[in-house]
């Protein structure tokens, strides 16, 4: 354990002393996201749905979190302080990304429902990596498909049946025409030098983690997009964490790092990616994916997957040639047999089922998870 994970860990566990006086408020859920500053995809989806309960008290507890300067790690003290409380006077607790203060102070008689960031994982994550502290204290974590049972016990050290297989809120927007026109006419009007244009959305995930530093997979995305006609425009959508990352300054060449992804599915012809979790929505919309990987066989080595690159819905591509001509020839992948695997079949046909992720009232007031 490093010195500033030990001095908070000192301070959590002095206050939780005096927090576990207070009672688990029954009737409390709280939403506790280090992504950003506000609630977003699946927990403002939830959240929106929840607070039409009256009866329900939600809280909110939310952080940009960046490990960089002394400052940020002042911040996030003071926002674990805050966790610490509002979770362990909650009855349900939701979350979307890994949480330290539920895997060490978590009390008894507090559920923590897992809804993750993604609709899977390609690469390994949580336990499954060497970590500073295990992942544990989830009750549980919902996934679209029950192919995800055992990698999720594995990451997240939960039961296999804990595992609720739900659908993800996240990707109901995909399945709706309406949306999807809607966000493509919005960003055309945005950027009207698009319209008319095949788009190539590129939108890796980082390479690193988060101790010792994000980096980004090095791409020519010049010779790519020189490689084709005018009619032809690439845009970057880096992950969250690759902040002020230098793009090739290109006329064809777009930086979209702070549009919505979901937006952009909508806009772009075909996607770039690698082992970025947003390969599974954006197979929803039948589109052409490929797989820019040069560092496949390390990375296979030091991180591992969870998905089997036989699987991969498109054709994988270890140097920007292969990319090139692949792109020019339409190689295409088995989008429907990679569907069919991590996606359950009705969530192919309808959006996330609320009954099978339900927060009710119990005659006495009590709220709970339950699976349908």
């Amino acid at each position: 354990m490093g010195l500033q994970k030990l001095i908070l860990n000192i301070i959590l566990g002095f206050l939780n002393i005096f927090v576990k006086r207070f009672k688990i408020k029954e009737n409390q859920v709280a939403f506790v996201s280090l992504e950003s500053k506000y609630l977003d995809s699946d927990m403002k989806m939830i959240y929106d749905v929840l607070k039409q309960d009256k009866q329900l008290n939600l809280k909110k507890v939310v952080i940009e979190y960046d490990q960089q300067g002394i400052k940020q790690n002042f911040l996030y003290m003071l926002n674990c302080i805050q966790q610490l409380f509002v979770i362990n006077t909650s009855k349900v607790v939701i979350i979307r990304d890994n949480n330290y203060v539920v895997s060490t102070f978590k009390r008894e008689g507090v559920n923590v429902i897992q809804v993750w960031h993604a609709c899977g994982a390609i690469k390994k994550f949580g336990n499954a990596l060497a970590r500073k502290y295990p992942i544990k204290n989830y009750d549980y974590v919902i996934a679209n498909s029950s192919y995800w049972k055992k990698p999720y016990s594995e990451a997240f050290s939960v039961k296999e049946e804990n595992v609720v297989v739900t659908g993800m809120p996240r990707v109901d927007c995909l399945f709706d025409d309406n949306y999807l026109k809607a966000s493509k006419n919005k960003l055309l009007a945005k950027y009207p030098i698009l319209k008319d244009k095949k788009i190539i959305l590129y939108a890796p995930t980082f390479r690193g983690n988060i101790y010792q530093g994000f980096s980004m997979l090095p791409f020519d995305g010049e010779k790519l997009i020189n490689s084709f006609d005018e009619n032809t425009y690439l845009i970057y959508k880096l992950h969250p964490l690759l902040k002020n990352v230098c793009l090739p300054q290109h006329p064809r060449i777009i930086d979209m790092f702070n549009e919505d992804t979901h937006e952009l599915f909508a806009l772009s012809d075909l996607l770039i990616s690698d082992f970025s979790s947003i390969v599974f929505d954006y197979s929803i919309l039948n589109k052409t994916m490929y797989f820019y990987v040069p560092d496949l066989n390390d990375y296979l080595k030091d991180v591992g997957c969870y998905v089997n690159i036989d699987l991969f819905p498109g054709k994988i591509c270890k140097n920007i040639d292969e990319l090139i001509q692949g792109i020019q020839k339409n190689e295409v992948g088995n989008l429907e047999a990679f569907k069919n695997i991590f996606f359950a079949s009705d969530f192919l046909k309808a959006r996330f089922n609320p009954l099978k992720f339900t927060i009710i009232g119990s005659p006495k007031g009590a709220i709970f998870f339950i699976s349908i």
